[in-house]
């Protein structure tokens, strides 16, 4: 009896089903209302895009973005169109965020972690390039105020931000600054951080 009723019902839901199916089917949806656009989807003639906006703020008069969550590197406030190409040997972001000129022209300074070498155990062979001398060990190289070649391309990890309109909101929360000072808005603590992973990768 009980196997009869539910047979019965799965009988009953498929008939059901099949008319949602049908009804749905009856009022196909149009293609071009499948992407944010609203428009054909086999041209870009009618593809608008609403523009990139960077701020034309010149450096020292426009104000600091917040950090999206903590350790995260600075976003660029102010413009730098001409800025020109960043190179190893050219490089305009350092004119005014260099440490010992940073506090002068109220720029934020490049951190301890750019001048500071994490590379593993390595050495110059005698044809000039790096061998491996100890892959498990971490050797922390103080550069002494010479920016470490690994860190010259400021854009990398700082960009400019568009002020577009977003297409999608961005709902994005950080749920790990701390509750009570919130310290990580104002400034790094990637070299301390960083400084427990060298011990720890080395045994310490």
């Amino acid at each position: 009896m009980k196997t009869n009723k539910m047979i019965s019902s799965l009988v009953l839901a498929s008939i059901l089903m099949s008319g949602v199916y049908a009804a749905v089917a009856k009022k196909p949806i149009d293609e071009n209302q499948l992407g944010m656009r609203s428009s054909d989807l086999y041209s870009e003639v009618n593809a608008k895009p609403d523009g990139t906006r960077y701020s034309t703020d010149a450096a020292g008069t426009s104000k600091k973005i917040q950090r999206a969550y903590p350790d995260a590197p600075p976003m660029i406030p102010h413009d730098i169109s001409d800025f020109g190409e960043i190179t190893k040997d050219n490089n305009a972001c350092l004119g005014c965020h260099m440490p010992d000129v940073a506090t002068t022209v109220q720029a934020t300074p490049i951190p301890p972690t750019h001048f500071t070498s994490f590379r593993p155990n390595v050495a110059l062979d005698k044809s000039g390039r790096f061998v491996e001398v100890d892959h498990d060990k971490i050797v922390k190289q103080d550069l002494k105020g010479a920016l470490w070649q690994g860190r010259f391309n400021c854009t990398q990890c700082h960009a400019p931000q568009s002020q577009g309109k977003l297409r999608v909101e961005n709902k994005f929360k950080t749920d790990c600054l701390d509750p009570v000072g919130r310290k990580y808005e104002k400034r790094s603590y990637l070299h301390e951080d960083l400084e427990i992973g060298v011990k720890v990768g080395n045994g310490l």
